[in-house]
């Protein structure tokens, strides 16, 4: 029982389910997210870290950034991922922050060039 609940309380928090409203649209550094959110790269990265410990994301290391990615572990964490972003892409609420996302991107070539290799590697899983 403990496998669901541990991603159960990684899904009762706000500010996680906005990073995997974003997460869902494409892989992302930390500090990408951070701006986006407003929040400090400190306390996006615990939010991170409880997301990979119950199974839903997976990091990746590109020289100095750690770009995120949905990563369902099992069964479970792939139907709640489904589920939640069924339901969350279709808020409006999310709509600036997709916004922030997609300016964010053209910002920086070097974290654009880490969500490239990371994407071709994700390609290769399959």
């Amino acid at each position: 029982m403990k496998f669901i609940t541990d991603k159960m309380k990684a899904l009762s928090d706000e500010t996680r389910l906005k990073l995997l409203c974003l997460l869902s649209k494409r892989a992302c550094c930390v500090c990408e997210l951070a701006e986006v959110l407003d929040m400090a790269q400190p306390t996006i990265t615990r939010h991170l870290q409880k997301l990979e410990l119950a199974g839903l994301i997976s990091v990746k290391r590109c020289g100095n950034f750690q770009i995120y990615y949905l990563d369902p572990k099992d069964e479970e964490a792939k139907l709640l991922l489904d589920f939640v972003s069924e339901r969350l892409l279709k808020s409006k609420e999310l709509k600036p922050l997709f916004d922030r996302l997609d300016k964010s991107e053209k910002k920086n070539e070097i974290v654009q060039k880490c969500k490239e290799v990371v994407g071709n590697e994700l390609e290769g899983r399959d």
